[in-house]
C-alpha cells in the first residue's frame, strides 16, 4: 500500500469510528471522540512529516545535478 492509500484507509476507519460514536452512551460517545480527533491529528502531522521529507528530497536532487 502506498502512504496515500495508508491515509485514505484510516481517515475511512476514523470516519467509521465517529459515526459509530454518535449512537453510543453519552460517556462512551465522548470518549471516542476525543481518540478520533487524536488519531486524526496525528495523521495530519504524518502528512506533513511526509510532504517535508518530499520537499528536502527534492532540493537534495536539485543540489545533485
Amino acid at each position: 500500500m502506498t502512504f496515500i492509500e495508508v491515509e485514505a484507509e484510516i481517515r475511512a476507519c476514523l470516519n467509521t469510528i465517529d459515526m459509530t460514536a454518535d449512537t453510543a452512551d453519552p460517556k462512551l460517545r465522548d470518549m471516542l471522540k476525543v481518540q478520533v480527533n487524536n488519531l486524526d491529528a496525528a495523521t495530519n502531522a504524518l502528512v506533513d512529516e511526509l510532504n517535508t521529507l518530499n520537499e528536502k528530497q527534492a532540493q537534495l536532487k536539485e543540489l545533485l545535478k
